[in-house]
């Protein structure tokens, strides 16, 4: 089972307790309609954690009724590697049933990148599949001004019938550190 989530891109998950409201969003967006699931929020907020947790859950679920999991179920990939990993992994992106992508950040890119990056999106929005989203970036801050990339992108990522946005506040770095009034 290691070499299989290791495949997934689900290795090494922190033994941290993830917040319920993490894990009750993940649970409802697996049964909603919807298509996209933001989690955002400042960083030591349990978002990869979170998400990493539950998908290795699915992926053993589904490996023992099954006996079989892949990346084509359940992939997980960080975001600074999408670039480096393109080309290999290209359809796996696009045809994945449940796409997780950690970490977004709207800087440092070519915009041969945020083409590729959007197409996939909007793909992805047309089709029945799920993607899971972590950023510290709140998206809908995009949503106004010149109309780019990043724009397009928030544009699908807020759509309210087909996404959920998450706000991740429990800070498990420093514990005693309040979220800003920003989020």
């Amino acid at each position: 089972m290691r070499e299989i989530l290791t495949e997934l891109g689900l290795e090494n998950i922190p033994p941290l307790e993830v917040p319920e409201n993490l894990s009750q969003a993940l649970k409802e967006f697996m049964l909603s309609n919807k298509r996209f699931l933001v989690i955002y929020g400042p960083t030591g907020t349990f978002k990869t954690t979170a998400v990493k947790k539950f998908l290795k859950a699915l992926a053993e679920e589904q490996y023992a009724q099954s006996g079989e999991v892949g990346c084509y179920d359940i992939k997980f990939v960080d975001f600074v590697d999408m670039p480096r990993l393109w080309q290999e992994y290209e359809e796996v992106f696009y045809k994945t049933k449940l796409l997780a992508i950690d970490d977004i950040v709207f800087s440092g890119l070519p915009d041969s990148f945020w083409l590729k990056l959007f197409s996939l999106i909007n793909y992805r929005y047309t089709k029945p599949y799920k993607t899971i989203i972590t950023t510290n970036h709140d998206l809908k801050n995009f949503l106004t001004g010149e109309v780019n990339f990043f724009q397009r992108i928030a544009s699908r990522l807020c759509d309210e019938n087909l996404s959920m946005l998450v706000l991740s506040e429990t800070n498990y770095r420093n514990p005693s550190r309040q979220p800003s009034s920003s989020w």
